[in-house]
């Protein structure tokens, strides 16, 4: 089902959160970009309507990591499976998320170099831009890996295990725990710090440590997703 063999995949996934802790800290230390974040207010209570009745700083505690705009990346976690079936597994975490994504781009530079697809959860929806972007607003430039504007269909190394679960459906769901569920994998949902978690985890906890136990999980269900569609008969 899976034509790429597991040794060509680079298995990948990110923790992001708001640019700056709360909404107080960004009027502050990021004024202008405050105000673009109300200009887009509206968007983000069509998008969200579950937080359409919140203040402007709920919104954006509980969603400004979603757009990498208002976003930072906290943690990439990357693997890769080797010919002799071993995970070799590593993760960036810099506070400094420029040195982080300077780090990742010479990785990515490096398995682009040996024919290499990444491979993730919304990869192409959600990872890919958020890193491509998040290097460009730090002066660095996406490496080629990174699909951009003209990189034709069929040039796209990335595996996207959401696009393989919908199976042609896009009005389908298809979250990564959902297909878990499904296919009898253990997914990442139970561990102490989450996904609507890592915000609070990153700027009031301090628990870096935690996050990137997460963003590790989730990369090793992506490995046990991709070695349960390759058992297919």
């Amino acid at each position: 089902m899976i034509n790429i063999p597991i040794t060509k995949l680079l298995f990948l996934d990110i923790e992001t959160v708001g640019v700056q802790p709360d909404w107080k800290s960004l009027e502050s230390n990021r004024p202008e970009l405050a105000f673009q974040f109300q200009n887009y207010h509206d968007w983000f209570q069509k998008r969200f309507p579950e937080d359409a009745d919140k203040p402007v700083g709920d919104m954006f505690v509980n969603r400004a990591a979603l757009v990498p705009e208002f976003a930072r990346i906290a943690c990439i976690s990357v693997a890769f499976v080797t010919d002799k079936g071993e995970v070799k597994m590593q993760s960036f975490s810099d506070p400094d998320e420029k040195k982080l994504l300077q780090d990742t781009q010479k990785l990515l530079y490096r398995v682009g170099e040996l024919g290499f697809h990444l491979c993730g959860h919304n990869v192409k929806g959600f990872d890919i831009p958020m890193m491509a972007k998040r290097m460009i607003m730090n002066g660095i430039m996406p490496p080629k890996i990174l699909p951009g504007h003209d990189t034709k269909p069929w040039e796209i190394k990335a595996l996207d295990t959401k696009e393989v679960w919908q199976y042609g459906g896009y009005g389908s769901i298809a979250s990564l725990e959902l297909m878990c569920v499904c296919l009898g994998v253990e997914s990442s949902k139970t561990m102490e710090v989450t996904g609507n978690k890592v915000h609070d985890a990153f700027w009031v906890k301090k628990d870096i440590e935690g996050i990137v136990k997460y963003c590790e999980k989730d990369v090793s269900v992506l490995i046990d997703v991709i070695k349960k569609l390759n058992e297919l008969k």
